[in-house]
């Protein structure tokens, strides 16, 4: 198998994401996955 090697990429990435959700209520703006899903809203 390959050797994945993205992980400042991905933290920067998610980072992002979680930055655009401050302000969500919960879950939402702390953890990606519920984060992701609100921002895409």
């Amino acid at each position: 198998m390959a050797r994945v090697k993205g992980a400042m990429m991905t933290r920067k990435r998610r980072n992002a994401t979680l930055k655009l959700a401050k302000g969500y209520w919960g879950s939402k703006s702390k953890h990606f996955k519920m984060a992701n899903e609100q921002v895409m809203k």
